[in-house]
């Protein structure tokens, strides 16, 4: 089975930053024993087995570890959780602007505002002057700036607090097989 759902990150001022394709999972995918707590209906998730094709403006790098993409219609970041194996490494917060998720791809506008999330959920703000510099650079607007301070508060409030968001994210996998066809949803489906 081929990956047929696309992903697409762009930059504040259009520009294509990067694009891969990944595997869509249904929403009844159970992804650890115990379950974690549900993302909600609204929930895109998105499987990206190690050695899937990562096509950025500086060239194509094979992804070393197994990801978990978690992506929602109004919300203004994306959790990316790494696997080696079936054993969370880290989790990578991007603050975005909410993306657009159609039948068979989403396209998001990345902020340049990151956290990586150990699975102690101790945590730390990777990009800030990034984030400051193309602020300026791009003009974000107003509402774009205060937004995404917004997202990077109610992220790492949800990890001092240890509960809630990335308590969706598994500790350990079930499996690293979610590519088969009984894990995938059909297009039009959530």
């Amino acid at each position: 089975m081929q990956p047929d759902f696309r992903v697409e990150s762009r930059s504040y001022d259009g520009v294509l930053r990067g694009t891969w394709r990944s595997y869509r999972l249904s929403p009844e995918v159970q992804l650890s024993d115990p379950p974690t707590a549900s993302p909600g209906t609204d929930c895109l998730r998105l499987w990206l087995p190690a050695g899937t094709l990562m096509e950025w403006t500086t060239g194509t790098r094979p992804l070393r570890h197994h990801c978990l993409q978690f992506f929602w219609p109004e919300r203004w970041y994306m959790l990316s959780a790494f696997y080696n194996g079936c054993d969370l490494l880290y989790t990578y917060a991007t603050i975005i602007l909410p993306p657009t998720i159609e039948v068979a791809s989403v396209r998001y506008v990345d902020l340049d505002l990151t956290m990586l999330v150990r699975p102690d959920l101790s945590y730390e703000v990777l990009t800030q002057a990034e984030f400051d510099h193309m602020v300026e650079l791009l003009d974000y607007s107003e509402e774009t700036r205060i937004g995404a301070l917004m997202a990077l508060r109610t992220l790492t409030n949800a990890a001092q607090i240890g509960t809630g968001l990335f308590r969706l994210i598994p500790q350990r996998l079930l499996q690293t097989d979610f590519h088969r066809d009984d894990c995938l949803s059909q297009h039009g489906l959530s």
